[in-house]
């Protein structure tokens, strides 16, 4: 059976957004507004009301250090097994490629060992993340809609040296546009904007 690197995308995505979702629900629940926690570094929001959509608030606001650590190790290990195993599929593929007279088999073939070993580095560098570098990028307001998964890549990318800082503020620059004209992520960007802030 071929893999569909674009499903095995979709799903990881899937499966970090519902991970997030339930996290950020618990915490709603429990409280119906914002409550900063005693002893945060950085109390800068004026966002007071629930958090849905506000990863920042929720992040700076709502968990305490012990609760960023525990969040931060699951990530990733969650990360450090998805990085094995797509390892292991790639391996797989690659060991099962053989010349064959069918041109359109052989290209299949090669295409989803392209496609499943080309998404190895999406995996890797996760654990030189610290609580620190989520609460650096988070204290920034223009960040706080900014979801955790492309955060979590762009400090991962920071981390390892995988992009020069041209590349990475090039990159922080069109996400926190997009984020703040609604062009990426229009279902969250309604949600307590005007509260904490648009970017200018």
């Amino acid at each position: 059976m071929s893999l569909n690197p674009v499903r095995i995308g979709s799903l990881r995505t899937v499966t970090y957004l519902c991970i997030l979702a339930a996290l950020a629900s618990g915490c709603v629940l429990a409280q119906s507004q914002v409550q900063p926690n005693h002893g945060a570094a950085s109390k800068t929001w004026p966002y007071s009301g629930p958090i849905f959509g506000n990863v920042g608030a929720w992040w700076m606001n709502v968990l305490n250090v012990n609760e960023k650590a525990a969040f931060l190790d699951g990530y990733q290990m969650a990360m450090a097994q998805g990085l094995s195993r797509i390892e292991a599929t790639c391996k797989v593929l690659q060991d099962g490629v053989k010349p064959s007279s069918d041109q359109q088999a052989f290209l299949n073939q090669m295409n989803a060992v392209i496609g499943v070993c080309g998404q190895v580095s999406d995996f890797a560098g996760f654990e030189k993340i610290t609580p620190k570098d989520l609460d650096d990028f988070y204290s920034d307001p223009i960040n706080q809609f900014i979801v955790l998964d492309w955060s979590m890549g762009y400090l991962r990318d920071k981390a390892t040296g995988r992009k020069t800082e041209g590349q990475l503020l090039d990159a922080l620059k069109a996400e926190q546009k997009e984020v703040h004209d609604c062009s990426k992520y229009p279902h969250i960007c309604k949600v307590g904007m005007e509260e904490s802030g648009p970017a200018k």
